[in-house]
């Protein structure tokens, strides 16, 4: 009985720990892209940060096609995938990586987007809000 009374306490403060320590997703929801709602034309209403992608400025549009494709301004991001939750475009002749798109928030109908670089341009990126056109 003794043994039990000390390892009582033990156990209490491991089962607290672990408990306090647990990740909790429900307080921070995600945000994330699916198919319908990304095929159509969105329009960037935003951008802050620098960018080297001329293409990506405020009023400029993209486009989100069904059957894969995408015009976003600049001829080589002609394609895209959604991929765990965000918009990976590509060149589709080599399939090339381009950009991507992850959603950080959504309020209302304009979603903040962090615009992202691939390959050469990883260490690039810039954030963008922009409104799907009706």
């Amino acid at each position: 009985m003794k043994r039990f009374l000390v390892i009582l306490p033990v156990i209490v403060f491991f089962t607290i720990c672990l408990t306090s320590c647990s990740n909790n997703n429900e307080e921070t929801p995600s945000v994330s892209f699916d198919t319908p709602t990304v095929i159509g034309t969105w329009t960037i209403l935003s951008t802050n940060g620098s960018s080297e992608w001329y293409w990506i400025k405020e009023n400029a549009q993209l486009t989100f096609r069904s059957d894969g494709t995408c015009s976003t301004g600049f001829s080589m991001e002609d394609s895209y995938k959604i991929e765990s939750g965000q918009i990976n475009t590509y060149y589709k002749e080599t399939n090339e990586p381009m950009l991507k798109y992850t959603p950080i928030s959504v309020e209302g109908e304009v979603y903040t987007v962090k615009v992202s670089g691939t390959l050469d341009e990883s260490n690039l990126s810039i954030i963008i809000k922009m409104k799907k056109k009706l």
